[in-house]
């Protein structure tokens, strides 16, 4: 891609370490206006609303950070794995700042951060701005907090009503089962009509996991507001901030053991060279592909490497796999009420153009493809004679976790390599009770995000979990899209 910005400069970090430099439809590690929690996992406990639900073990915890020394304000939204919101709220950051959140706390307990500026804070106890050892006499630094006194900081007006929270629990109850709910794939009663995500491992009538999942968005934002991202206003209207400040990290904790990784860092563009209408941004969907936003998009193809269960890791590899439906529709979050569709939303499933499955001797099977008289679990590209291949969805939601290995996710090798080709083609929605508004949008082209988990419980490896986020093989902000092949049969 064409552009290349320059991030904020960080005065003392730049006497240390020199400018920092980041290419715009690159992701990488680097200080950026939105931050990308592809996926999460919460164990809920037994309520009086959730009888069922016993105690789990799995959390997981992000940071939001601060890379400057200007305050400012991190709007944090949580979304369903049919990515429709169900709860945003701020936190404010003075410079350098870091929160930690842990989403346990938040379903099960109903707790958020509590951070105030310094107009709600004289006393400087919710969020101390720290001290600044190079200042006279080494005392607290102003200039780190939003402060009456100093013009060159901003005093964030909408935080005056909004922040603090108050003392925790912040969330009713009420309103935390709404959340609960939601998240594990039930309605606003937990009355098993989905709003917001799919239930997952469902048997019967009442039965689910009773783990909430979703994704998160972090975005840097001029004040406090409560507004979505999918809300008209949102964008454009100067809440949204193009500095790129903000940076965070993520870990999935389950039975002692946990991965994680740097939270997906998005950049705005350089105002000198911004994204243009009609090119593909992160938010695109939610901006009627206006560039608004202004945030490059994710990648699009991507390879990684997968055991089978084995001797060294018998656990397997999971993927953890965010994807972009492409599609808005006019239902904003489920405080609007359900979604009053038949149980799935209007994209549902998503398709995938392409998933190769190598092994180590370049021997390559197309899998999450039937091919008709063909054994299941993998197919060929392309199709002997005549005969098309039918496509599968192997990875259907906005977010999920899936096991390399089950279903047609399963290559005919015990390791590895995989080529995912995520791209597809959102198609015509006119028929949905709640059709997309943005049907066709940026044609076949699709961002998306791929971690991978590999896992070993009693094997060679012992009993861990590493995780890392796949190779990034073509950006969104082009229009490629690859396609390997001929591939010949097994």
């Amino acid at each position: 891609m064409r552009r290349t910005v320059l991030l904020v400069a960080l005065v003392c970090l730049l006497a240390l370490g020199g400018q920092s430099f980041a290419e715009l439809c690159t992701i990488d590690a680097v200080p950026a206006a939105t931050l990308l929690l592809p996926y999460f996992e919460v164990g809920l406990t037994a309520t009086a609303d959730d009888p069922v639900a016993s105690a789990r073990s799995v959390d997981t915890f992000f940071s939001v950070n601060n890379a400057s020394a200007a305050p400012t304000v991190a709007h944090v939204v949580l979304w369903g794995d049919w990515s429709l919101p169900s709860i945003d709220f701020d936190i404010f950051l003075t410079g350098y700042d870091i929160e930690t959140v842990s989403l346990a706390d938040v379903f099960n307990n109903g707790n958020l951060p509590i951070t105030a500026h310094a107009t709600n804070d004289g006393d400087d106890d919710i969020s101390p701005h720290g001290a600044n050892p190079a200042g006279p006499g080494g005392g607290p630094n102003p200039a780190w907090d939003s402060s009456p006194d100093n013009l060159l900081n901003p005093l964030f007006p909408g935080c005056d009503t909004n922040l603090p929270l108050g003392t925790n629990p912040v969330l009713t109850d009420s309103f935390a089962d709404r959340v609960r709910c939601g998240h594990t794939g039930r309605g606003l009663a937990c009355d098993q009509v989905s709003c917001i995500g799919q239930v997952h491992d469902e048997t019967g009538a009442d039965a689910n996991d009773w783990i909430a999942r979703g994704y998160i968005t972090i975005d840097n934002v001029t004040d406090c507001n409560l507004l979505f991202p999918n809300q008209a206003g949102y964008f454009g209207s100067g809440i949204t901030s193009e500095v790129n400040q903000l940076w965070g990290d993520w870990f999935i904790v389950q039975d002692g053991r946990a991965i994680g990784d740097n939270l997906v860092a998005i950049e705005a563009a350089d105002a000198m060279d911004p994204f243009t209408a009609g090119e593909y941004t992160f938010y695109g969907r939610y901006v009627d592909g206006l560039a608004t936003d202004q945030r490059e998009p994710l990648a699009s193809t991507w390879a990684t490497r997968y055991f089978q269960p084995n001797a060294l890791f018998d656990g397997g590899t999971d993927l953890l796999v965010w994807r972009d439906s492409k599609c808005q529709v006019s239902v904003q979050s489920f405080n609007n009420g359900c979604v009053p569709t038949t149980g799935t939303p209007p994209w549902w499933p998503l398709d995938e153009t392409q998933v190769v499955a190598f092994d180590l001797q370049e021997d390559a099977t197309e899998i999450c493809t039937d091919i008709p008289g063909e054994p299941g679990g993998g197919g060929i590209s392309p199709p002997p004679g005549d005969i098309p291949g039918v496509g599968v969805q192997c990875f259907p939601l906005e977010t999920g976790r899936y096991a390399v290995g089950a279903g047609d996710l399963t290559p005919p090798y015990e390791f590895g390599w995989l080529y995912l080709n995520l791209n597809f083609t959102l198609g015509d929605t006119s028929g949905s009770p709640t059709p997309c508004s943005t049907d066709g949008i940026f044609g076949e082209i699709a961002q998306s995000w791929v971690t991978t988990e590999l896992d070993s419980e009693s094997g060679a490896a012992g009993t861990l979990s590493v995780g890392f986020a796949a190779t990034q093989l073509t950006s969104a902000c082009s229009s490629a899209n690859p396609i390997i092949g001929p591939i010949p049969a097994p």
